[in-house]
């Protein structure tokens, strides 16, 4: 769930992108070290999961070089799948609804992908995974250190915290004015819910994304004002979580538990 680019520098070639893994990236030069490792193996392995488990890759894709890490492939033409939901809100939540059957596929493999919306296009209305660095392999991962990579880490590989986070993402991209969705689309949505979403969560990743989903999906079905929704995506950002001495971040957390509590949806 990264900003477009962050973890890849991109670079047109002809009709192609070279996208190339950027190890300095804020988030965790470990993280992005480990994922530089995969090299050209672990890198073919990881897109051969991706798609026996159905996800859609842009074609041409391989890997360009290992040293660094990077992949060539097709350049797909936008939008991005965020920017419909507000120019075709029925399409995107279908399309939201396919990824969250690959992330389900994904879950007994070792691959996960980063479900942040702006990594996936629509290409001839084909929902196309158009991101794939770093690799995310659970076998390869980290040991978080601090509270970030924490989240971080259950973002990446928690097949529940990824559905909540996409879900989260998703149905506050469709409080826009102009994104108007049918109650039986914004009901399917809904459904993508784990059933345990009513139930207790303990790890503070878990509670902080299963709250941003269930609290944008009340407001999306006008059961809570959309500000609320949006005062709580913005406490709970992962871009400034980040960015904040570990101190403030156990700060942060408390004050994110406190905001559930006063919005009674524990």
């Amino acid at each position: 769930m990264t900003e477009q680019g962050d973890f890849a520098a991109h670079r047109r070639d002809g009709d192609d992108v070279i996208k190339t893994l950027n190890g300095q990236h804020p988030a965790g030069s470990r993280f992005a070290a480990v994922a530089q490792n995969a090299g050209a193996t672990g890198m073919n392995a990881y897109l051969s999961t991706l798609r026996a488990a159905g996800v859609t890759l842009p074609s041409r894709l391989s890997v360009e070089s290992t040293q660094p890490l990077a992949v060539r492939h097709r350049w797909v033409t936008g939008p991005t799948l965020l920017d419909h939901a507000s120019i075709n809100p029925p399409r995107f939540i279908d399309a939201v609804i396919e990824i969250a059957g690959w992330v389900r596929a994904l879950d007994a493999t070792d691959a996960r992908v980063d479900t942040n919306l702006v990594n996936f296009c629509l290409a001839e209305d084909h929902v196309v995974l158009v991101d794939v660095l770093p690799p995310l392999i659970p076998s390869m991962r980290p040991e978080p250190s601090n509270l970030f990579e924490e989240l971080f880490d259950a973002l990446c590989f928690d097949t529940t915290v990824t559905l909540d986070a996409m879900i989260g993402y998703a149905a506050r991209a469709l409080l826009h004015p102009s994104a108007t969705a049918a109650a039986g689309q914004r009901e399917d949505l809904a459904c993508l819910v784990s059933p345990t979403a009513t139930q207790p969560v303990e790890s503070f990743s878990a509670w902080w994304f299963r709250t941003r989903a269930v609290l944008a999906l009340r407001a999306l079905a006008g059961q809570a004002e959309p500000a609320s929704a949006h005062t709580f995506f913005a406490l709970t950002s992962v871009r400034a979580f980040r960015d904040l001495p570990e101190a403030e971040r156990a700060r942060r957390i408390r004050q994110a538990d406190q905001a559930v509590k006063e919005l009674a949806l524990t």
